[in-house]
């Protein structure tokens, strides 16, 4: 039935508008944009339906699902980890933009149109178009133009005035164009404000990247390592602050700064900033000792293979400079010393002598299993080498405490003849010692010489290293035995030179004096009571029989065994000629010290 005139039927449909020829291609702004608006036009239906086919009274209890109001930091952290290479605001304002460039000025443009009245902008009709989208970026100084509107002070007015997940989330648009520390500084607190750790630390070392550390003052580099000590655990942020300081800006903002650090910071940097310069690059340590060690430990908590990607020279230096960190009592870097021994080749000239520091390292720190399968494993490898075989068979000698008992003749005795004497090896430094063992008879006279080496402190007299008692009851004391005797050094058929001899009087004098000048007397000045060691300088290694006197001022007494010592000494020279001053000093002289000298002058002239 036809309607009436000037009625439509109720199933009419709308009169179709008539379609106008565009002239021209479209533009991929123009194009992109209706896209969006059909997608989102799409989705609102999809919702309509969605809401029409199930009322929201009929929806189910439960948690209400809907957007977070706190906006992952991770997304602001893939934002700054965009590197945007493409748009280098540097360049000649008359250069042509790449698609590359035009794509980021676009995104740039889209953030400040979301935040146009935040920032206040004051644009013209042609920005506004540029900022909409409907005219693409062409002109590199216009579009520089436009982002340089972007006042500062409304960049920190809105980033406050946001709760601190919103904010982080603003400060990552403005971030994308601009390195402005400021900015940058003011993102990672917001960001550690509101996000987990994880995703704070994420976003944080992305923004690390984009500070331009030489444009940092004293007081923004405090809170950039502040913000690095609140956030980052001991591994993370050592291997944080490593790469920060291979970076020749930080570096030297690091270094104007750190005079002006909190004692907690400074803790916590220099010691790594030390380890950096001498570990990492060789240089000389301008750092105390201590900021060394402590950085050196810090450089060896790292991961394996942080370590491993180093060089060979810094890793060889970390290797050298963990052996004098890792000190007593804990001794906790010895796994991380063997994993960098492991990883030396094994056709590297230096391998050996590692290995026997490590080795020489354990065996020190009572680690003797650790040590001896060290030296097993250098035996394999370096059949040509005879000292991890000897340090092995010490380690399977008999035993005084720390000392190696070495395999010689037993009927050597002290000066008295009393009690006996074993040579060994000192196993805290792997030095040889004598050790003086007390016979039942002579308890009493060990004891007194015990207790005198140990109030001695005289160049030339050997130090107590360690006294005990053996399983028999015995009890013991060593003391250094560097070097070979002195009777066997002069009785040999080439002897000593003549100048050794005068060195040998001329030090044995001062020893003598000395004792008499702490009221210690010797019975007598035999030579084997000495050693030379290898540098030639002459050791008392046998103070058996000393007593304690009155000091005596003229050291009358080891006047006398002075001048016998040097009388005795001189009679061996046999291929030189004994300059006849130096034969009258030895019989003229009146007190140690008038002998010593001209012992000294007739041996210059």
């Amino acid at each position: 039935m036809d309607s009436p005139e000037g009625t439509k039927p109720p199933d009419a449909s709308a009169p179709k508008r008539r379609r106008r020829r565009r002239r021209g291609p479209k533009t991929s702004a123009e194009s992109s944009e209706k896209n969006d608006s059909d997608q989102n036009a799409s989705a609102q239906q999809a919702s309509g339906k969605a809401s029409a086919q199930k009322p929201a009274g009929d929806r189910k209890p439960g948690k209400r699902r809907g957007r977070s109001k706190r906006p992952s930091s991770s997304r602001a952290a893939a934002a700054l980890s965009k590197q945007s290479q493409s748009l280098d605001l540097s360049k000649n304002v008359e250069e042509p933009l790449s698609e590359q460039e035009v794509a980021a000025f676009r995104e740039h443009f889209r953030f400040l149109l979301i935040h146009r009245r935040d920032l206040r902008l004051k644009i013209n009709a042609n920005e506004d178009l540029l900022l909409n989208g409907v005219r693409a970026p062409i002109h590199r100084g216009v579009c520089h133009h436009l982002l340089g509107k972007v006042e500062r002070k409304h960049v920190l007015a809105t980033a406050e005035r946001l709760e601190p997940a919103k904010a982080a989330a603003f400060l990552t648009g403005i971030i994308r164009f601009s390195s402005d520390i400021e900015y940058v500084l003011l993102f990672l607190e917001k960001v550690n404000q509101s996000s987990s750790s994880a995703e704070a630390t994420a976003a944080l070392f992305q923004g690390f990247q984009r500070i331009e550390f030489d444009k940092v003052s004293s007081a923004q580099m405090r809170r950039v390592l502040q913000l690095i000590t609140e956030l980052f655990d001991a591994k993370e942020r050592a291997a944080l602050l490593l790469g920060l300081l291979e970076s020749s800006s930080f570096r030297e903002a690091f270094d104007q700064s750190m005079r002006d650090l909190p004692e907690a910071l400074a803790h916590l940097v220099v010691p790594l900033r030390a380890a950096q310069a001498v570990v990492l690059h060789g240089k000389t340590n301008t750092f105390d000792s201590e900021a060394l060690s402590d950085g050196v430990k810090l450089l060896l908590a790292m991961e394996s293979k942080i370590l491993l990607r180093l060089s060979a020279g810094a890793r060889d230096r970390l290797f050298h400079f963990g052996l004098q960190a890792c000190s007593a009592p804990h001794h906790r870097l010895h796994d991380r010393l063997k994993m960098l021994l492991r990883n030396f080749p094994k056709s590297d000239s230096k391998s050996r002598d590692r290995g026997l520091s490590l080795a020489r390292h354990l065996i020190a720190a009572d680690s003797d299993a650790d040590a001896r399968q060290l030296l097993q494993s250098l035996i394999r490898d370096r059949s040509d080498s005879s000292a991890p075989s000897r340090w092995l068979t010490w380690l399977d000698a008999e035993r005084l405490g720390r000392i190696a008992l070495l395999e010689l003749p037993d009927d050597q005795k002290d000066g008295l003849g009393q009690g006996s004497r074993r040579a060994g090896i000192w196993l805290d430094r792997m030095r040889p010692v004598w050790v003086q063992i007390a016979e039942a008879s002579s308890l009493a006279s060990h004891q007194a010489e015990v207790e005198i080496i140990k109030d001695l402190c005289i160049p030339g007299v050997a130090s107590l290293l360690e006294s005990g008692t053996t399983q028999a009851g015995q009890p013991y004391f060593a003391v250094s035995a560097l070097g070979k005797p002195l009777d066997q050094a002069l009785r040999e058929d080439s002897g000593l030179e003549l100048a050794a001899n005068f060195r040998v009087c001329q030090e044995a004098v001062g020893i003598l004096n000395a004792l008499a000048a702490v009221g210690v007397q010797l019975p007598d000045a035999r030579w084997d009571r000495f050693t030379l060691d290898g540098s030639g300088a002459l050791q008392l290694t046998d103070l058996a029989g000393a007593t304690r006197v009155e000091v005596d001022a003229h050291g009358d007494f080891h006047f006398e065994l002075a001048q016998s010592f040097c009388d005795e000494v001189l009679s061996q020279v046999r291929r030189h000629i004994v300059p006849a001053a130096v034969r009258s000093a030895v019989t003229d002289a009146k007190s140690c010290a008038e002998l010593a000298r001209r012992i000294a002058r007739g041996h210059a002239t």
